[in-house]
């Protein structure tokens, strides 16, 4: 796990039902919560009202994202939601461009041994390697 304690620093919504959340060590993680979501009845409003959903803020010490009443994501559930999704969304570009994970580090420069860490969901998707996923889309895309 990751040695930054899951601390909130700042949230808006995304699309959807994704919060974009800023940890206080200054790490930005796209986090969809809408199965979350779905699974709770105390969330119904944020599930059928993006106005809603949109009015979320940080909660007490960041240690959650709260919305109106009683609604409140815990630090740690969007910290392991997070390093899960971080790490689906890292395998599928890797299998959508049908390269190994040696080929993928090499490609974009990450190492073999943090892009397994990546990929495991064991530490937060840095932007910058979501970033340089998207730089070599595009150069592929060009070519």
């Amino acid at each position: 796990m990751d040695a930054e304690a899951p601390n909130i620093r700042s949230l808006r919504a995304g699309a959807g039902r994704t919060l974009i959340v800023t940890w206080k060590g200054g790490a930005e993680s796209p986090v969809d919560i809408g199965a979350h979501i779905a699974r709770f009845t105390i969330f119904a409003p944020l599930r059928d009202d993006a106005a809603a959903f949109a009015q979320v803020s940080v909660g007490e010490w960041g240690w959650s994202a709260h919305w109106a009443g009683e609604m409140e994501i815990s630090s740690d559930t969007l910290w392991r939601l997070a390093r899960e999704q971080g790490g689906a969304w890292l395998r599928a570009w890797r299998e959508g461009h049908r390269m190994t994970q040696a080929e993928a580090t090499a490609a974009l420069g990450v190492s073999p041994r943090m892009w397994r860490y990546y990929e495991a969901g064991e530490h937060l998707l840095p932007k910058t390697v979501r970033l340089a996923c998207a730089g070599f889309d595009a150069k592929t895309a060009a070519a």
